[in-house]
């Protein structure tokens, strides 16, 4: 008996497009290289309810349709704030590829993205690419997503893929799954002050010794604006995260850079 190669039938591939001929055509390229599991839609709400319904492991989706935008809900997925899941690798089908659009989804926080129609080589080497070659993975407030640059690294953490572990036949636990994400969310949770720390010593750096002089200029008010709306978003991630206790000291930063800015009044020119 020949020795199985892949388990792609063991995923759960979730396919969301208005257009009936590229919704079919996937299908097809799907079913013929052994993925069984697909789920089909033709809009955005389907795709909503399956998030937050259950896992898929991964998420192949359109850009036309008549009521939702594909940009808002890949966010929306990225920050987690639908479904369980805001690492799920997800590709999108494109008919019109225009430099905004793409530009607009990559930003949003796709994976890849699949010129229509789609072949057979394209789309399996996207899916190939998610599931042995995954990008490390980056959360900031403006962005959540794969990594695009090499000044991403110090923010970027690895992203877990229940997909790789299917499609090699291993043996995949929703609650290991779930505590997959969890810690790589903790993680996320940490990176955002070892990364924010620089750059309030940094703005430190600055301010100090302006303030050194006795006058506080314009710049150095605008340095403390700064410094206090730094002190405010950290303060925010810190909680449930490694650096909790660190928060004191964000306050009190918080406290001296408004009582110094309210003490200036009008600073001169």
């Amino acid at each position: 008996m020949m020795q199985k190669t892949n388990y792609f039938d063991q995923i759960d591939l979730l396919l969301v497009d208005t257009d009936l001929n590229a919704r079919q055509g996937v299908r097809t390229i799907l079913s013929n290289n052994g993925f069984s599991g697909v789920t089909l839609g033709t809009e955005l709400a389907r795709v909503r309810e399956a998030i937050t319904m259950r896992m898929p492991d991964i998420l192949l989706c359109g850009t036309e349709f008549p009521y939702g935008d594909i940009m808002e809900l890949i966010r929306d997925i990225r920050h987690n704030r639908i479904g369980n899941n805001p690492f799920m690798p997800m590709i999108v089908l494109l008919s019109e590829p225009t430099p905004s659009l793409v530009q607009g989804i990559m930003r949003a926080g796709a994976d890849e993205v699949v010129m229509k129609p789609v072949s057979t080589k394209g789309l399996l080497e996207r899916i190939h690419l998610q599931i042995h070659r995954r990008k490390p993975f980056i959360v900031t407030d403006a962005y959540a997503g794969p990594a695009r640059k090499v000044d991403d690294a110090s923010w970027a953490i690895a992203p877990p893929n229940p997909l790789y572990e299917k499609a090699m036949g291993e043996q995949v636990k929703f609650h290991d799954v779930e505590r997959g994400i969890q810690n790589a969310l903790i993680e996320v949770k940490n990176r955002r002050p070892e990364n924010t720390a620089p750059e309030i010593v940094a703005l430190l750096g600055c301010i100090v010794p302006m303030l050194d002089k006795g006058v506080v200029s314009k710049a150095a008010l605008g340095g403390l604006q700064m410094l206090i709306k730094l002190n405010q978003d950290l303060m925010g991630h810190m909680a449930g995260s490694k650096y909790d206790h660190v928060s004191e000291l964000c306050w009190a930063m918080i406290t001296v850079s408004e009582t110094l800015s309210a003490d200036v009044g009008s600073p001169p020119e």
